[in-house]
């Protein structure tokens, strides 16, 4: 399996950049197909490993949710360094991420929010209450097809103490004022079958969120990945026509 997993920057002609980040356990691939999709529309997107991934499956023994929080301020401040306006996205634990790092700072000009989770479905192996001893969770990549073969990068060994981080970074969003300190606009796409998050989750981030521009898209059949499967193309049909009411990209 590979351990090493390159980010990716798109260069666009727009003006505007887009900082994407991907789920937990994975890498910035995961990005990829969306990255494209937006960089079609003109956007400069970088897709981005969360802090711990990307490299050997032992960072993932020492970093915290803090630390990827303090990553993803160091994405976004390298894309608002090179451009006026700058949006923060993410999938899954990334999605978790960006509203984080948009209720900490005034300057995010936007978040996507996708497959973010505010509860997890208790059979998913992110649900976590591993035993103490087991220092290590084995996830077999066989079997992928398609873009999830392509694409759905992830350590084969999977240290679980990653798990109780997600945990604890929900925890986090799920405290009072959090995600209502978020004012900038917000984009939320949630799936109705998602396997991973509570589906009442994007309803949920929906609702607390401060911002006066925020809309919910919610797929009936996507699954959680989506932004990497087939439901991208039912996401990007709303994402776009929601970006294009603030930057004017289908001309």
């Amino acid at each position: 399996m590979i351990y090493t997993n390159d980010q990716k920057l798109f260069c666009g002609d727009n003006e505007i950049g887009i900082v994407l980040l991907h789920g937990v356990t994975s890498g910035c691939a995961q990005m990829i197909p969306l990255g494209r999709m937006l960089n079609d529309y003109g956007y400069t997107v970088h897709c981005v490993n969360i802090a711990g991934h990307g490299t050997y499956p032992q960072e993932l023994l020492r970093t915290s949710w803090e630390d990827a929080i303090d990553k993803a301020w160091y994405d976004y401040d390298f894309m608002k360094s090179h451009f006026d306006k700058a949006y923060i996205g993410g999938f899954s634990m990334g999605g978790c991420l960006a509203l984080a790092l948009a209720s900490r700072r005034d300057d995010v000009d936007g978040v996507i929010s996708m497959s973010a989770p505010l509860a997890i479905n208790p059979s998913s192996i992110f649900a976590g209450g591993y035993p103490a001893e087991q220092v290590y969770l084995h996830r077999d990549p066989a079997g992928k097809q398609g873009t999830a073969r392509r694409y759905h990068i992830h350590y084969e060994d999977i240290a679980t103490r990653v798990f109780e981080e997600l945990k604890g970074l929900l925890a986090y969003l799920n405290e009072d004022g959090v995600l209502e300190s978020i004012r900038c606009p917000a984009f939320i796409a949630q799936a109705l079958d998602d396997e991973v998050a509570m589906s009442f989750s994007g309803k949920e981030i929906f609702r607390r969120v401060s911002s006066e521009n925020k809309y919910l898209y919610e797929a009936k059949e996507a699954g959680h990945k989506m932004p990497m499967n087939e439901g991208r193309f039912g996401l990007i049909q709303h994402l776009a026509p929601w970006l294009d009411r603030m930057d004017g990209i289908l001309g």
